[in-house]
């Protein structure tokens, strides 16, 4: 059996291998913050400082983009707001980045996941990815940029007096 000690509190008791919990993820813990000690017949051995070690970070597992798709009209400039949410909530680096594809003159996607084309960017579909620097995992967005409604004919005045 034994325990492990930080200060004069217990932390944990029990066979080996023992695992500290409540210590953040990726961080630094210097020699001697912790001690372990061997008990036998309720007699503990004397207290050996624990050597200096480093919390595991927590691994990103997925992203998510809100919204997944977006509509607008061709011709007229516009932007769209991306969010990306990376899980687990407390992974430990929630760094991304984006792309948005195909290339087109006055289309882009800034640091932020805001999406801005100006009126000049064709009508078509063009997808943004979001990529996380922990585990390069993704997720999507599409905008679609449709023509314009073509502008009604005008109707042709009618003669009240019902003449030519």
């Amino acid at each position: 059996m034994f325990r492990i000690y930080k200060g004069d509190s217990v932390v944990v008791e029990d066979e080996s291998p023992l695992t500290i919990t409540g210590i953040n993820p990726n961080t630094d813990v210097v020699a001697g913050e912790y001690q372990a000690v061997r008990v036998e017949d309720d007699r503990e051995s004397e207290r050996v400082d624990i050597p200096a070690f480093k919390t595991l970070p927590i691994a990103v597992t997925g992203v998510t983009l809100s919204p997944k798709n977006s509509n607008a009209e061709a011709g007229t400039a516009g932007t769209r707001q991306l969010t990306a949410t990376v899980a687990p909530s407390n992974a430990t680096n929630k760094k991304v980045s984006y792309a948005i594809a195909p290339t087109t003159e006055g289309l882009s996607v800034n640091a932020n996941g805001l999406i801005a084309w100006n009126a000049d960017v064709p009508a078509g579909t063009y997808t943004t990815t979001v990529t996380t620097v922990d585990g390069n995992k993704t997720d999507t967005h599409v905008l679609t940029l449709t023509e314009p409604e073509p502008d009604p004919e005008p109707e042709e005045p009618t003669d009240p007096e019902g003449g030519e």
